[in-house]
Order: C-alpha cells, then structure tokens, then sequence
C-alpha cells in the first residue's frame, strides 16, 4: 500500500501545468490567486494591465479576461495479493474484505460463463456459508464477445440490483471478463469500486496487475481494432490464486506463457532461465507442482509488471518495454483468416519477430535468438503465422503503433542481452 505521502500526482492528465503540455498558459505575467474554499486547487487569473498592454492587438482583443486553474491529485492504491484457496470457506477473502461496514451483507459478481460452469456451484456455497447474498451476472469470455453489449448487460443488472457508491463488485474470470467488469464499474454512477479475481493465467500476470479497462470497437473506417475503447480504472484490489489454473487446458496455459516470456526477454534473465529449463514441466502440471518453481514464475511475472506500470499507471511515458510483443499482435490477433490466435499466442509470435528484428540489428548475437526460439518451441507456443508474412499487416501494426504511441513507432526489442530492451522508431 502507499502511504498519503508517497501517492503520485495522476490528475490533471498528462501534467499540471498548460506550459509542460506545449500549451500557452493563460497570462505569462498573471499570478494565480488561490480561492479561499478551495485554496490548494482552484486558482483565479486575470490578465495584468502591463501584459495587456505589451500584447498585441488582435491578441489582447481575443484574450480571456478571466480563467480558472483546477488542480487535483488523484491517489490511487491497490493491492495486488496471491492466496491459497479462495474459495475454500475458511477463508474469508472474497466474502468480506473490502466490504463497507455499513453496506448491506451482499455480492454483485460478474462471472465468466465458463467459470460459471467450473465452480457456481462452490461459489453459491462460499458465500452461503458467510451468510453473504449473492446476484451473478454471467458473460461470455472470449475476445469475440469484448464489446459493449456485454459492459451494456452488466450497467442493466447493477440499476436493478442497487449498487452503492461505496460497494465494490467482483469480476471473476479471464481477462476478457476482467476488463468488460472494469469499464462497466468506471461508467456506473460515474465509477463504483471493483474487485478483480483472475481465473487463468494470462489474467493473473497480465490483465489484474494494470489498471486498463476496455472493449473492442468495430471501426467503420478501419475494421475490428483491439481495445480501442476504454479507460484508465484501477480497481481496490486483485485478488490471485494459481488454483484455477489447474482447470485450465494446454492451449490456455501456453498463451499466458506468452506473456510470461515478454516478460522474460526484455526484463529478467532470471526469469528467462526459469522458463528455459523449467518451462514445459510448470506447463504440464499447469502450475501446480510441489516445488516453488511454478510461485516463482508468477512472482516475479507480476512484480516486474508492478514496477514497469506503477510510475507509470496512466501511460504519460509512451515507451514502455511492456509494450514488447504488442506492435503487430493486435493486428493478427484480430485477422479473421486462420489460423486464429489468442492474444498471448500473438504476443509471442510478434516476440519472435521482433528479437528477429533485433538479431539483423546486431543487438542480438545469432545464438540468442536460437536460445529465445529453442525455448519458445519447447513450451509450445507458436512462432509464426500467416500474417506475418504480408507487408501490409506489418505496415498496419506499425501505423497503429504511431497512433498508439503519439506519433512515434516506440517498438521495444531485445538489446545486449536477454532480459534488457531498447525502444526504437526507424522500422522501415
């Protein structure tokens, strides 16, 4: 948790003041009075006569004659936990923690269909055994149901269930589900608390550690594009057990391997290490073996997600080596030809490509990219598709990255070593 002390300035966006944005402050020559109401936040200017007076004409005609500077710091703290046994009902985890005082003994929990399917039964009876009601709202949990219609059917059932302000829901599931709950609790009553509880591995690295919402949105102009509508929302807290893992198939591990490898190439030889000599077996007992190699893998998957997203929650820094993997996978990711991938799959291909990309940059030698292939192939997870071989997929990822990225392509490749990155903007 963050003490008061060390809580970051997020709001405005961007920075605080016009000038750190390229904008013109109001009146370079007005000095802000504080209003007495509000005297840490709310400032009144009005143009001096000597700068009205040195302005020119057609500027001092068009000149507000009076504005106002709101200033406020936004905290936002989250916790991050891993627990044993979730829905075992000696723990209380999900039943009561973060739950008001004064709220009533309830649970509004958005649930993956599929988890649903898996554990309704053991979650009625979770909370039954704390004397907690429950209203569930089932969604689909695959990338064809991202999309409004589903954050659509959530915001209907929380006017017929009455959330309060203070009240957090649960969103129970993959990262799908996660992020449709996340943007559906910063549109109800402007944003109410949220609770997340990954259910696959890709979840638990990934989606519950940031604080991103979103959907997919089917452009007129330019087809289906990936997470093209959301918003910056941290949830209360994330709440994580490799348990559900365990119901998972192969597929679904491998893809949120894909993940765990970014990871690995442009942050931490260590983890890379862990996943080149432990990989194949931790994806074979699906996370549940009885040394600690598994814990160790989502330990340090998560903390390094933590440290690169914490300074940087809302994205003012646009490079990121987070964003490895993530130039031309939202491209194929979304192709409708197959062979279709699920997002970590992408993620890994275009990994590939780009410590391809590295290797004919000499920032690589030849033998690391055969370590980083070796190791991929050994875990399962696929290194090339289709797309990747048509130009103009790779011009569109690169397009799509300028946008993305303000204007610069910012694609983060593996440099000197595995487990350290450079950003780069000249891929032609």
């Amino acid at each position: 948790h963050l003490s008061p002390t060390h809580r970051p300035l997020l709001m405005p966006p961007f920075n605080s003041t016009p000038a750190a944005q390229g904008l013109e402050p109001f009146d370079a020559a007005a000095v802000g009075t504080p209003l007495p109401r509000a005297p840490r936040n709310v400032f009144l200017h009005r143009p001096s006569a000597s700068s009205t007076a040195k302005a020119p004409a057609s500027d001092a005609a068009h000149a507000p004659v009076v504005a106002w500077t709101n200033y406020y710091e936004l905290p936002v703290e989250y916790s991050v936990e891993i627990h044993r046994g979730l829905l075992d009902i000696e723990n209380p985890t999900l039943a009561t923690k973060l739950l008001p005082p004064d709220a009533p003994r309830r649970r509004f929990l958005v649930v993956d269909e599929t988890v649903w399917s898996l554990y309704g039964a053991r979650i009625k009876s979770y909370f039954a055994s704390h004397s907690i009601d429950i209203k569930v709202v089932t969604i689909p949990g695959e990338e064809d149901n991202k999309a409004f219609t589903q954050v659509d059917k959530i915001l209907d059932a929380l006017c017929a269930f009455g959330l309060h302000r203070r009240e957090p829901l649960l969103a129970i599931g993959g990262g799908v589900v996660l992020d449709v709950a996340g943007l559906a609790a910063s549109l109800y009553r402007r944003g109410v608390p949220y609770i997340r509880v990954p259910t696959t591995l890709l979840a638990i690295v990934d989606a519950s550690v940031g604080v991103k919402t979103g959907v997919d949105y089917a452009s007129s102009a330019k087809g289906k594009l990936k997470n093209r509508v959301g918003s910056f929302y941290a949830p209360v807290a994330a709440f994580l057990d490799r348990g559900f893992i365990a119901t998972q198939d192969e597929r679904n591990v491998v893809n949120g391997m894909g993940e765990i490898m970014k990871l690995a190439l442009v942050r931490s030889p260590e983890l890379f290490g862990l996943l080149e000599e432990h990989g194949p077996r931790v994806v074979r007992e699906k996370f549940q073996g009885k040394d600690e190699v598994g814990n160790r893998i989502i330990e340090l998957s998560i903390q390094i997600m933590l440290e690169e997203l914490g300074p940087n929650l809302w994205e003012y820094q646009l490079e990121r080596c987070v964003d490895y993997g993530h130039t031309f996978s939202k491209i194929i990711e979304m192709l409708p030809t197959p062979p279709s991938l699920m997002h970590g799959e992408a993620v890994n291909v275009d990994g590939l490509f780009c410590a391809a990309l590295s290797y004919s940059r000499a920032l690589i030698p030849r033998a690391a990219l055969h370590r980083i292939f070796d190791a991929m192939r050994a875990l399962g997870m696929p290194t090339t598709h289709p797309g990747m071989e048509d130009v103009g997929v790779l011009r569109k990822g690169l397009e799509d990255a300028v946008e993305h990225r303000h204007g610069r392509q910012g694609v983060p490749l593996v440099s000197g070593k595995i487990g350290a990155s450079v950003v780069v903007s000249d891929i032609g």
